[in-house]
């Protein structure tokens, strides 16, 4: 019985993620002078307001509660979540007239300029798209990002670089190298 309650925690956890990042497909980026901007989307603001909420709740809760010395672990397991909560939230993506940036909400900023840009890389198993430069930093929309496919096309549309495509498979990833088109590449 126990089994099969990690199993459909486990289903409902994938559905979700796969909800939230099919949410992402609805939402377009924000236009600004000289630049669109690619934040996250408003279902991982508020799943991550109300995750941070709940593991923070529970773990001052469990601080007050845990009496025994048995116990004292438990504040800090939600300490642990709440971290894996502020570190898994995705970065701002911004398309700028010099190049891409990555700005995290903890302030770190990582920009790689148009003619550094040295690979454009898809995954379709997980739908991750990411920019590599020539010195191998990479910015990558994984999907909880708002207009995924529109930073794609955009992107491609300014470098013109072929795109690596990986299709997982069972015993190996395949990769595909397809050229720019410029038919293909529109992002409105």
């Amino acid at each position: 019985m126990k089994a099969l309650a990690h199993v459909i925690t486990g289903v409902v956890l994938a559905l979700s993620l796969a909800l939230l990042w099919r949410l992402s497909l609805l939402e377009k980026a924000k236009v600004e002078p000289g630049r669109r901007l690619f934040p996250p989307t408003k279902a991982i603001r508020w799943f991550a307001l109300f995750a941070g909420t709940v593991f923070s709740a529970l773990g001052i809760a469990s601080f007050f509660l845990a009496r025994r010395p048995g116990e004292r672990w438990v504040p800090y397991l939600f300490l642990g979540f709440l971290q894996v909560v502020l570190f898994a939230y995705p970065p701002l993506l911004t398309i700028e007239v010099d190049g891409i940036e990555s700005r995290t909400w903890l302030g770190t900023v990582k920009k790689i300029r148009w003619e550094d840009i040295a690979s454009l890389h898809y995954n379709s198993g997980n739908n991750q798209f990411t920019v590599r430069d020539k010195q191998g930093r990479k910015i990558t929309h994984a999907g909880f990002n708002v207009d995924p496919w529109g930073f794609r096309g955009e992107i491609q549309k300014k470098t013109r670089l072929p795109l690596q495509v990986a299709e997982p498979g069972i015993w190996k990833t395949k990769t595909l190298e397809i050229p720019y088109d410029e038919g293909e590449a529109t992002p409105d």
